[in-house]
């Protein structure tokens, strides 16, 4: 079955089941890179009494390539003057200023530590991840929230179906169809994954700036909505790529 209406489309396939497993699929890896420290200072004026502590606003937070974060250090007791020492653990991951300001510069974990001139530290864990990541996981939410509505079980991510869409999703620039640009079928790319299935299905659409957006698109079709709702799929891919002016998006479904 093939709908398309609006930039988005929707396949429909029931096939035999192929004879490679499906692998788990795991979200935040951790990067170790070698990568220079990187120290700033900044100051807090008071009287001349040591501190006790330093805290930060956040122990722990996440980050999109690209964006800020600026974290907010408090000495005590109050009233206490101390110069303060900002680094971070590996600078391919995040940076920092003398005000902590904490800029994602490449996907990883890495550690911000503000310390006092008397050796106090406080320290704050950032998690990176792409902008594709990042719009993949609030897909995932925001179809998962509509599955809930008519009781139909949670949508995992699957390792193979996410490589998979995001692959259909770099084709759709050449092609915006369910017929890949070598003239076969779109589920022809699961095998290429190892991904075995009784059945699966695809959307697609193109041209919707955000994951609200996109979803609520499909949400509108009956052939899409059908995709997202249907109870028997567990496991879902999805495929995010922006050309220009040009966004792409691919959610893959299997049982």
């Amino acid at each position: 079955m093939k709908i398309v209406k609006k930039g988005i489309s929707v396949a429909l396939a029931l096939v035999i089941a192929q004879s490679a497993a499906f692998t788990s699929y795991g979200v935040g890896s951790i990067y170790a890179c070698a990568a220079s420290s990187q120290m700033y200072s900044s100051s807090v004026k008071t009287n001349t009494s040591s501190p006790s502590k330093v805290t930060l606003s956040k122990s722990s937070a996440n980050l999109v390539v690209g964006k800020t974060l600026t974290l907010k250090a408090t000495v005590s007791p109050a009233g206490v003057s101390s110069e303060l020492k900002w680094t971070s653990s590996n600078t391919k991951v995040v940076t920092v200023d003398a005000n902590g300001k904490v800029k994602a510069v490449g996907k990883g974990i890495a550690n911000v530590t503000v310390k006092t001139s008397n050796g106090k530290t406080a320290v704050c864990m950032f998690t990176v991840i792409t902008e594709q990541e990042a719009f993949a996981d609030e897909v995932l939410k925001l179809v998962n929230a509509e599955r809930a509505k008519v009781g139909a079980p949670k949508l995992r991510i699957n390792a193979g179906l996410a490589k998979a869409s995001n692959k259909r999703a770099v084709e759709l620039y050449t092609k915006f169809s369910h017929t890949r640009p070598n003239g076969s079928q779109w589920y022809t790319v699961l095998k290429e994954y190892s991904v075995s299935y009784s059945s699966c299905a695809e959307n697609i659409a193109y041209n919707y700036d955000t994951p609200k957006e996109v979803v609520a698109g499909w949400m509108k079709s009956s052939g899409h909505k059908k995709n997202i709702l249907n109870p028997k799929y567990t496991k879902i891919g999805i495929g995010y790529y922006k050309n220009g002016d040009r966004v792409y998006w691919v959610q893959l479904f299997s049982n």
